[in-house]
């Protein structure tokens, strides 16, 4: 990760909150993804529907519903936690986010990134994840994400947050990541954040925006 890598904005527009248990097992929960409206302000603190527990190298993913588990990924191995066993660990840990993302990030982690990127037009929310993952893809995933798509989706939310930091506004980073820049061979950096490289090509736009640096 970076050494300027605000993890606890990109968790937010992840929607992921960090949480640990009584025991002080670190462990990732996502927000439900049924609120549209997003806020810097906001927190994790709302009931988990998936849980990513993390303990060490062991990864399992759990859909809960009214606090019970109804689906459980075969990743890794361990007790799952309860959730009145988890506590919200802030600020949250890039540590946690990388290992989330090895892991498979949450299908729903995609949505909320859409979701801010649409700032409150739902009708761009999915042709704005398509943007991350292919439809034809995303079609298959009803629960969790490959760690390739995960990666995607952090980039976009990573450089989400850094947009909205050189900028100064939701609306200009928005604006900035969907639009094709001449810098990225006339892609949008939604489309370049597909690769490491355009990756760091947009990041580097983004510096020389943040810095007043020549490109």
């Amino acid at each position: 990760m970076l050494t300027d890598y605000d993890a606890k904005a990109v968790a937010e527009v992840l929607g992921i909150g960090f949480l640990r248990t009584s025991d002080s097992t670190p462990a990732i929960a996502a927000e439900p993804a049924t609120e549209t409206k997003r806020s810097r302000s906001q927190t994790s603190s709302r009931r988990a529907d998936i849980v990513i527990y993390v303990n060490g190298s062991a990864v399992q993913v759990v859909e809960l519903k009214a606090g019970r588990p109804v689906y459980q990924s075969n990743r890794g191995r361990g007790r799952i936690p309860r959730i009145s066993d988890l506590k919200e660990v802030s600020p949250p840990s890039p540590v946690l986010i990388e290992k989330a993302v090895e892991s498979g990030l949450p299908r729903k982690a995609l949505r909320h990134v859409a979701e801010w990127l649409a700032g409150g037009d739902t009708t761009k929310i999915s042709r704005l994840e398509w943007g991350v993952v292919p439809k034809t893809t995303l079609d298959r995933r009803e629960r969790q994400l490959s760690p390739e798509e995960s990666e995607r989706t952090e980039r976009v939310a990573r450089l989400f947050v850094h947009a909205r930091r050189a900028l100064g506004t939701e609306a200009e980073a928005r604006e900035f990541m969907i639009m094709p820049h001449p810098q990225l061979d006339g892609r949008s950096p939604i489309d370049a954040a597909r690769t490491d490289l355009g990756t760091r090509r947009t990041e580097q736009i983004l510096n020389a925006l943040e810095y007043g640096l020549a490109l």
